[in-house]
């Protein structure tokens, strides 16, 4: 994770816990230039639902609308809210 990531995560109070979910459920498009955004579809959160459990699940549900761009090598680039729907072309 870079430092700008670290502290867009701070910023924007996503919570840390989120992000590995993010990275080992999450759906990608390719940016057109090198990168993927990550973000969660609800399909996707329904299978974090199955994993951690409803006791878990409804505590972390509201801080799921979030996306990460990450580069080719894997390292997150930043984080945020997730306002609007994502462009898939």
């Amino acid at each position: 994770m870079t430092h700008h990531a670290t502290r867009r995560l701070q910023q924007r109070g996503i919570q840390e816990e989120v992000l590995p979910l993010l990275m080992q459920f999450g759906a990608h498009e390719y940016d057109k230039r090198g990168a993927k955004l990550m973000y969660l579809t609800h399909k996707r959160k329904e299978r974090i639902h199955r994993t951690v459990g409803s006791d878990a699940f409804r505590r972390i549900e509201p801080a799921l609308d979030v996306y990460a761009v990450v580069d080719k090598r894997g390292t997150v680039i930043t984080v945020g809210h997730r306002t609007h729907r994502i462009n898939r072309n």
